[in-house]
């Protein structure tokens, strides 16, 4: 089993980048456990989205596996979070 990677704090309102945070290749599918306490918004886009009309909720110690051969994954949420990002085997 490979060392988990450092978990990804998620500032208020601020989108970010979980391939440049994690230093995962881009489309390599990830993991992506919610392990804060507020909801966490992830879409798939190549930059920063400006208003993302479709995207994954992840409540509270939820998570979501992308697609594999990804463009790109931001996360953003209201009240700030803490997510974990993994390599999916």
């Amino acid at each position: 089993m490979a060392t988990s990677l450092l978990s990804i704090p998620l500032p208020a309102n601020t989108w970010v980048d979980l391939y440049d945070a994690t230093g995962i290749t881009i489309g390599t599918q990830i993991i992506i456990q919610n392990i804060g306490s507020s909801e966490v918004k992830v879409t798939e886009s190549l930059n920063e989205p400006l208003d993302p009309e479709g995207f994954n909720l992840i409540v509270a110690r939820g998570f979501v596996t992308n697609a594999d051969s990804n463009i790109g994954a931001w996360a953003i949420a209201e009240l700030g979070s803490t997510l974990q990002v993994e390599v999916a085997l």
